[in-house]
């Protein structure tokens, strides 16, 4: 495994100095193979970053098609409610929380948070008092905050959130049974309804399938939409290898044919990343993946580029602002292969500021 090089190091100076400048812009159109990275905090953020207070969110979308990540713009999301559009903000502190992902018809980003005002305390607040907050950002920057649960996750995190195609969400987080897992919602309505589970990490559709992580295990909770609480969620993963795992990943590495094959990856927080393929409709763990680099590991994604499979990976101990990283993972290996490749530090954040999690920029079809 490589340690950091000089290089890189250099470009976290320029790059973190960038992101740390940037201010919030008119929005304009994601580009197709960006990335974007859900950003907790900005330059007046302060200490905020280190607690747990409310602090602003940003999505910032980079090219990441050269050798360095080039910024192209962030988009501020709502501190101030503006007719249906609520506030939406992040608690500094909290880890485990502020999983974006892009909706099953790629044409928005969906992205949890809370109604509060800048500055003051939200953990573990009633979601009464502290209603939690859906936006969707689509592909032309465009924000819409209006998705607000009043009944989900009481004293407890909003972690995550899905979509189809922005018409309902899909709500996962803390709080046991009933008060968390996986709660539904349409639009304009705020009660939502509970699906099932205790605590859940990383929720996202893929390819028509409602997928979520709860630290042991990857379930698929259903197809399409699932507006009701199912007999049971089924066990993708198999037996746990990891206690801590925060997200995953998808990666079609041959799509021709009647079975294409795909690839898995499952982001531990603090042991790596584990590799299972698809072998006769089921899952395969073809081995773990570690390196010094990728502790605290967040959030992942992946995409198969000249036939190899570049994984970017989000991690941040958010033990002090600044701390964030975004991690190239070459994997040369194949279907039915464990990850053969090394990592590479791309971005670290600005001071007052971590990242959270990314995800693929939605693009118009």
């Amino acid at each position: 495994m490589n340690k950091f090089s000089r290089k890189a190091i250099t470009l976290v100076a320029m790059f973190g100095s960038i992101t740390g400048s940037a201010l919030a812009q008119s929005a304009k159109p994601f580009k197709k193979d960006n990335l974007v990275i859900y950003r907790i905090g900005d330059m007046h953020s302060g200490s905020d970053i280190n607690t747990y207070n409310a602090c602003p969110i940003y999505l910032d979308e980079y090219n990441v098609s050269g050798e360095k990540p080039v910024l192209v713009q962030s988009i501020g999301l709502p501190t101030k409610t503006i007719g249906e559009n609520k506030r939406i903000v992040a608690v500094g502190k909290e880890v485990w929380s502020g999983w974006i992902s892009l909706s099953n018809d790629g044409q928005h980003i969906v992205v949890p948070g809370y109604d509060a005002s800048l500055g003051t305390e939200i953990a573990n607040k009633p979601a009464e008092s502290v209603n939690r907050v859906a936006a969707l950002v689509g592909v032309d920057g465009s924000v819409n905050s209006s998705f607000v649960l009043s009944n989900a996750f009481n004293n407890s995190a909003f972690r995550s959130v899905a979509t189809i195609d922005g018409s309902e969400i899909w709500a996962a987080g803390g709080g046991g049974i009933n008060n968390g897992g996986i709660f539904y919602l349409k639009k304009g309505e705020q009660q939502g309804v509970n699906i099932g589970g205790a605590t859940f990490m990383q929720i996202k559709y893929v390819d028509g399938d409602l997928l979520a992580c709860e630290k042991a295990r990857i379930y698929k909770i259903g197809s399409g939409k699932v507006t009701e609480a199912p007999k049971k969620f089924t066990n993708l993963t198999g037996d746990p290898i990891f206690t801590d795992a925060t997200s995953f990943a998808f990666v079609n590495v041959d799509k021709t044919g009647n079975n294409p094959q795909k690839v898995l990856y499952l982001l531990s927080y603090n042991n790596g990343v584990a590799k299972y393929s698809m072998v006769k409709n089921k899952w395969e763990l073809n081995g773990i993946y570690k390196d010094e680099s990728i502790t605290k590991g967040n959030a992942i994604e992946g995409k198969l580029v000249d036939g190899k499979i570049k994984l970017y990976v989000i991690s941040t101990g958010n033990t002090r602002g600044g701390d964030g990283k975004l991690i190239e993972i070459i994997d040369n290996a194949g279907h039915g292969q464990d990850i053969d490749g090394s990592s590479k530090l791309l971005l670290k954040s600005a001071e007052n500021q971590t990242f959270r999690s990314l995800s693929w920029a939605p693009v118009k079809k």
